[in-house]
């Protein structure tokens, strides 16, 4: 494993255990196009183990590039491992804003 100088600073991951005390949910943004390599399931270990009653929470941007059926699928696959997801589209979303305003 090849660790970036940002992962090495100690002042980070102090400051992110901090956050996540004091937390009472867990929400990773991932790229819908490829959760697993977005998503740290070693923070999830962490937090479930030091933490069992935080909340888990993976908002997929970039959902616009799935389709439904996709969305459905990765919806009960997280289902069955206790963290819930929510697809988000923050192109989409621009667009609305651009039309609201």
């Amino acid at each position: 494993v090849v660790m970036t100088p940002y992962e090495r600073n100690l002042d980070f991951w102090r400051q992110l255990w901090r956050c996540v005390e004091r937390s009472d949910l867990l929400v990773q943004i991932v790229d819908a196009r490829d959760p697993y390599f977005y998503r740290s399931r070693d923070l999830e270990r962490y937090v479930r183990e030091r933490f069992p009653a935080k909340r888990h929470m993976i908002l997929m941007n970039k959902s616009d590039f799935l389709s439904p059926a996709l969305r459905r699928r990765w919806a009960a696959h997280f289902l069955v491992v206790g963290v819930e997801v929510i697809f988000f589209s923050a192109l989409r979303e621009l667009h609305r804003q651009h039309r609201i305003t």
